[in-house]
């Protein structure tokens, strides 16, 4: 691996870390935000869509400036943004500003997956293995940001989790400006003709159809997961609860967010094997294998209680999180280099910004039915998306999808 592509991973791990960061570490915050907006937890749940709505649709615009002005200084900007967003955010006194800096928080994370994606997909020789190990930061993010979240809110307050990692994300943007990069594209043998462009696309298309479905999976496992392990697993909290007969209290919430930090720093292994299967593999097989093997899990999630549920929560996240790398890589080989952030724009906007209408189904099942409901609904869209990759690798059977 050369100079330039240890300094791409690098910049874009850390970008990657804290797009997802923020992103977990509201739903986890909002097992205290809501007390002291004096607002349910659904409710509470339900200041972040704009967030999480923003996460998505921006991705567009934003991968149309990456492939004409460059990647490295929309990286810097969003870091700089979410920062301010994010210190902003722990100064607001009401429901309705914290709404508002949360979706600047959405606003500023929606730079990260276009750009930082789009930029390794053409700058690093070894795809599958450097969307995998950029995977694992974004894990990372994920995994860490239950724990410190919850750590924070634990011992201090919630507000100085929103003021701390802001100022430390916004030191990282301004260290960051001064790392230089090469953007020019590698040569690959597989690139796209012109005869096989429109072909391609066509596939890319049912593609997204999957990536929108498997989107309201991810967002809705997102915001459901804390307060669903917070109802269903006690044995965590009450081996830190020291004191009080209440189950659900603080040291039940600290818990909830050890066990959810768990779940996602598990997903690292995933990344891993996915990434490393992807330059292995043909990446319609990896994709539908990865699929097939989630599916089983999501459905005991909605049916099993305490440990054996947290068991599950790893087993399906292993393979959900396991296969965004060979997802990726499929994107990487369906589109010429020229479009290649426009086209992980538009894979973004469904699965993050459509995806983000899983907080209104989420809010919704949380209302009127059992929060099982979440899981069985995520089984069936799981379903879905096996039978549209199946379909893909009908129509492309005599053709080889592999990362060269």
């Amino acid at each position: 691996m050369t100079q330039n592509e240890h300094r791409i991973l690098f910049l874009c791990g850390i970008g990657h870390f804290f797009a997802h960061f923020y992103m977990l570490m509201f739903p986890s915050l909002a097992l205290w935000t809501h007390q002291d907006f004096q607002l349910s937890l659904p409710e509470t749940l339900n200041l972040g869509f704009a967030m999480y709505l923003l996460f998505g649709f921006v991705s567009l615009p934003m991968g149309l400036l990456a492939d004409r002005y460059g990647h490295r200084p929309l990286l810097v900007v969003m870091f700089l943004g979410l920062g301010f967003s994010s210190v902003a955010a722990g100064l607001s006194r009401s429901p309705v500003i914290f709404g508002v800096m949360l979706a600047g928080i959405g606003f500023f994370a929606s730079i990260y997956h276009p750009v930082g994606i789009g930029l390794i997909s053409k700058c690093c020789q070894n795809r599958g293995h450097a969307l995998g190990n950029n995977g694992v930061w974004g894990n990372l993010g994920i995994g860490l940001a239950p724990l410190c979240a919850g750590l924070g809110a634990y011992v201090s307050d919630w507000r100085i989790v929103y003021l701390i990692v802001g100022v430390v994300v916004a030191v990282v943007g301004v260290v960051l400006w001064r790392l230089q990069i090469d953007e020019e594209p590698i040569p690959r043998t597989n690139a796209l003709s012109p005869g096989a462009t429109g072909r391609h696309l066509s596939y890319f298309a049912l593609m997204l159809v999957s990536m929108c479905l498997l989107g309201l999976c991810y967002r809705g496992t997102v915001v459901s997961i804390p307060a669903y392990f917070k109802e269903h697993i006690h044995f965590l909290g009450r081996l830190l609860q020291w004191e009080g007969e209440v189950v659900v209290s603080a040291s039940q919430s600290f818990g909830t967010t050890l066990l959810v930090s768990g779940i996602y720093l598990f997903g690292i292994f995933g990344q891993m094997t996915g990434g490393r299967l992807a330059d292995r593999l043909d990446l319609r097989m990896a994709y539908l294998i990865f699929h097939a093997c989630a599916l089983p899990f999501m459905v005991l999630m909605g049916v099993l209680s305490e440990l054996p549920l947290f068991l599950v929560g790893l087993g399906y996240l292993f393979f959900s999180l396991g296969m965004q790398p060979i997802e990726n890589s499929l994107v990487a080989r369906l589109t010429p280099n020229h479009l290649r952030s426009l086209a992980y724009g538009l894979k973004f906007i469904l699965v993050l910004g459509v995806g983000a209408f899983a907080v209104k189904i989420v809010r919704w099942v949380l209302n009127h039915h059992e929060p099982q409901l979440v899981y069985f609904i995520q089984s069936g869209l799981i379903l879905s998306v096996i039978l549209l990759v199946a379909v893909i690798y009908w129509l492309s059977r005599r053709e080889s999808f592999r990362n060269m």
